[in-house]
């Protein structure tokens, strides 16, 4: 069952819930763009998400921001104004209390900022989300050049030479990324935990510039990093959009195991 929800400012925001929301325990996952990608997701995956989903009691709400897909841009609703009017009319006209939040690349840092700032979030997704590179990052990278051929080394040097002239604000993944420092994402991952907020993060091949080790996540978020309320996967085969059949099914298997109600 698919129902088209309208919400925002003027009604003028718009997006699909799938499944029977309001189930006792059950998060309803809220699905927003991934970059510029409309809603239903890189290869369709937020409408498998949803019917895979659906069957086992949790809603899936799948919505373009302002600006994005069929959604007008709007100068007075910021994205994070839109999740949040997302979340209060869910929560009026349909009986969703619980929510989980995230998606792809900026999706996951939206869901990020919005769970740190609103209790009914009780779960984040975070596909191929911030993080922060640290000593396991140089060394894992480091064993990776010293696996390669010798012939490739000097290749190897002169890409490495040319990035580094390059300005830093067209090189860094954070320059066009809303990630908070390390220092404050620390904090707020302690107190989502607090709140028994769910986070599942997964790294794949396409984060490469930014995590290759699965060490670095506890380096990074320190000891509520190995909370049983977190979960890391690391698919370093797996392309950031999710191209390949079989890791789609796969993320779809997982998220739905990480969402039924425990």
């Amino acid at each position: 069952m698919e129902t088209i929800v309208q919400f925002g400012p003027g009604g003028r925001l718009a997006g699909l819930l799938s499944g029977a929301p309001g189930a006792d325990g059950a998060l309803t996952l809220v699905l927003p763009n991934a970059g510029l990608i409309p809603r239903a997701g890189p290869y369709r995956l937020h409408v498998e998400l949803a019917r895979r989903i659906g069957p086992q009691g949790n809603a899936v709400f799948r919505f373009d921001l302002p600006g994005v897909g069929e959604a007008p841009r709007l100068s007075d609703c910021s994205d994070e104004d839109a999740i949040r009017a997302a979340l209060d009319c869910l929560e009026q006209r349909h009986g969703c209390t619980r929510f989980a939040v995230g998606g792809i690349c900026s999706a996951a840092d939206l869901g990020w900022r919005i769970a740190a700032l609103d209790p009914r979030v009780q779960g984040v997704l975070l596909l191929d989300g911030f993080s922060y590179t640290g000593p396991w990052f140089w060394l894992a990278r480091l064993k990776l050049a010293l696996r390669r051929s010798p012939r490739q080394w000097p290749g190897m040097i002169r890409r490495r030479l040319t990035r580094a002239r390059a300005p830093a604000e067209e090189m860094a993944t954070e320059s066009f990324r809303d990630w908070p420092t390390r220092s404050a994402a620390r904090p707020q991952l302690r107190e989502m935990l607090a709140r028994k907020v769910r986070l599942l993060f997964v790294y794949t091949g396409g984060a490469d510039d930014r995590f290759l080790h699965p060490r670095q996540f506890s380096w990074a978020f320190g000891e509520a990093s190995r909370s049983d309320q977190v979960e890391l996967r690391f698919w370093p085969a797996c392309d950031h959009m999710f191209y390949r059949r079989s890791d789609r099914d796969r993320l779809v298997e997982t998220v739905a195991q990480w969402l039924r109600p425990r």
